[in-house]
């Protein structure tokens, strides 16, 4: 399988430069360690604690573990031995040198948990998705921030071909597949995922359940978090859907956009709303089998909301950047899908399954105007053949100008 480069490539080298440890987390077989081998070369050596013997070495004499192995180097699948981090503290300090070690590991918050009081100072993480578009057709070291105005340097691609993009899932592994294959990489992708990460971090034992959970997600992406709906769909108590949420998140298996909290109105919502980190995901757990039946689903605008969200997600993610997200919405029904926060300006960004979105798609956008925040330009993400201003400060843009 050729290798896809990724936007984070010049990032996590840059970041090497300043810090002792670089730290990387994501989903499992979103490129982690490949992307973090291909950067190294023949510079570092590679340690992964799926190897039985490097995690009892780990676990039962975290001491030792890295003075046999020294800097520099990568040490995959961190989230396994977490006793490691104080005897990592110990060995980065003993030199000055940055970059001694790279770490990767799909326990995003967990991870962080254990890092904040050993590696302060020393230590930075990013967050990997699966692939972007750019770094699915070999153009991930142009993408850049999205904002609305921005054009990128994507291809244009029709409505089918853009449908086939949304249905196929971002994976590395899954990009050439067909769909029966699809299929089986996302069953054996949700196995590995009850059986490893779950397990791991809270030891669920309601495997059944847990997937009836996933499958909620999948159904409810790009809506506001309704933790008793969830659980109804579910059938299991509240408390136990905030635990599965919070395993969920830490393993960046969705992503949750919050509410705009700013001095805009007493009335806003404060739920934030949740999407699945991968709309191929998505269609997996919902049973949808092709393109065709993805577009034409009952849920095909929360999806293609989901797909443009994560998208404008990752190109800041990958470029290491923390993503400062919000929207909007309150009690009178005025929402605007995504507030994308940058440079002091709030941006708006409508999302709108559509080749032509008219004025009627600008009000919400445009009642913005009347409070106090300081907003930039704003587009409607939308699938017109080519971008165009629909009133003062406000364009419609292809969902391939992300």
């Amino acid at each position: 399988m050729t290798y896809l480069r990724r936007t984070l490539e010049p990032i996590i080298e840059k970041a090497s430069e300043h810090f002792k440890v670089v730290m990387l987390s994501g989903l499992r077989q979103v490129g982690k360690s490949t992307l973090l081998k291909m950067i190294a070369g023949e510079n570092r050596r590679y340690i992964t604690l799926d190897n039985t013997a490097q995690r009892l070495m780990a676990n039962e004499d975290p001491s030792s573990f890295f003075e046999r192995n020294q800097a520099p180097a990568i040490v995959d699948e961190i989230q396994l031995a977490p006793s490691l981090f104080r005897p990592l503290k110990e060995k980065v300090d003993a030199q000055n040198d940055k970059g001694q070690y790279w770490l990767s590991g799909s326990q995003r918050l967990h991870l962080m948990h254990q890092v904040s009081d050993a590696l302060p100072g020393r230590l930075i993480a990013f967050d990997l998705y699966p692939l972007s578009v750019y770094e699915r057709l070999g153009l991930g070291l142009e993408q850049k921030p999205f904002v609305p105005g921005h054009v990128g340097t994507l291809p244009k691609f029709d409505t089918s071909e853009t449908w086939e993009m949304i249905f196929q899932g971002a994976w590395p592994e899954v990009l050439n597949l067909d769909h029966t294959e699809r299929q089986w990489f996302f069953d054996s992708l949700i196995d590995l995922y009850l059986s490893r990460d779950v397990a791991a971090l809270t030891g669920v034992e309601k495997t059944l359940e847990f997937r009836k959970f996933l499958k909620a997600l999948a159904a409810r992406t790009g809506q506001e978090l309704r933790i008793q709906i969830l659980a109804q769909m579910c059938d299991v108590g509240m408390p136990t859907i905030k635990r599965w949420l919070s395993i969920a998140e830490a393993s960046g298996l969705i992503y949750l956009l919050p509410a705009f909290s700013g001095n805009i109105n007493k009335q806003i919502v404060k739920s934030p709303k949740v999407y699945l980190a991968d709309t191929g995901l998505a269609a997996a757990l919902l049973g949808i089998s092709s393109p065709q039946e993805m577009q034409n689903h009952i849920y095909n605008g929360a999806l293609f909301e989901t797909f443009v969200i994560t998208e404008i997600l990752k190109s800041y993610c990958h470029n290491g950047k923390k993503p400062d997200f919000y929207f909007y919405r309150d009690s009178s029904g005025m929402e605007i899908d995504l507030l994308i926060h940058s440079d002091g300006l709030y941006y708006p960004v409508e999302i709108k399954m559509k080749k032509t979105p008219d004025t009627h798609d600008t009000k919400w956008i445009r009642a913005l105007e009347k409070f106090n925040i300081s907003l930039g330009p704003a587009a409607i993400i939308a699938l017109p053949e080519a971008a165009y201003n629909i009133a003062p400060r406000i364009t419609v843009q292809s969902i391939w100008d992300i």
